[in-house]
């Protein structure tokens, strides 16, 4: 299944969800960022971070890491984990297409991030499968012209 096209009430929604994450969880910032890499969408503070850089790198790395998996046959693979000194991630599945990435302190736990991330993970994913039952063309983020992103918003 393709990415859905998405329309502002998509993208408001999946704002507000990743705003009262970012609040509940106190999480520094959440990404709704597609399979292939591309940022969809965040919220938090990305002062001095390259979130465009930061989503392409987590879905290149959940994507090899749930690849490794299913080579020792394990098919449930649904989030992974960096611990770092200052500030960890946790990357979880949404969809078929999406994942939701997590920058949190690591004064905070991950089962805490878990905890607050899985009802985001549960309305983002509906509100995606909201999108695709629209019946509306599927996107291909790869056709997309960097000099315009805007025309993906805009109804024809």
């Amino acid at each position: 299944m393709a990415f859905p096209q998405l329309i502002e009430e998509d993208m408001q929604f999946i704002d507000k969800v990743l705003s009262d994450l970012v609040r509940k969880s106190e999480a520094v910032l959440s990404m709704v960022v597609e399979k292939a890499g591309y940022l969809i969408q965040q919220h938090g503070n990305a002062e001095g971070l390259d979130s465009t850089t930061l989503a392409t790198l987590g879905s290149n790395a959940y994507n090899a890491t749930h690849f490794m998996a299913q080579l020792v046959n394990e098919h449930n693979f649904t989030s992974m984990y960096q611990q770092g000194e200052t500030f960890s991630t946790l990357i979880l599945n949404i969809d078929a297409n999406c994942i939701l990435v997590l920058i949190f302190s690591t004064d905070h736990t991950v089962g805490s991030m878990k905890y607050y991330a899985a009802p985001a993970v549960k309305s983002i994913s509906g509100q995606l499968s909201l999108a695709s039952e629209r019946g509306e063309t599927a996107l291909d983020l790869c056709d997309m012209n960097p000099d315009d992103v805007q025309a993906l918003f805009r109804r024809a």
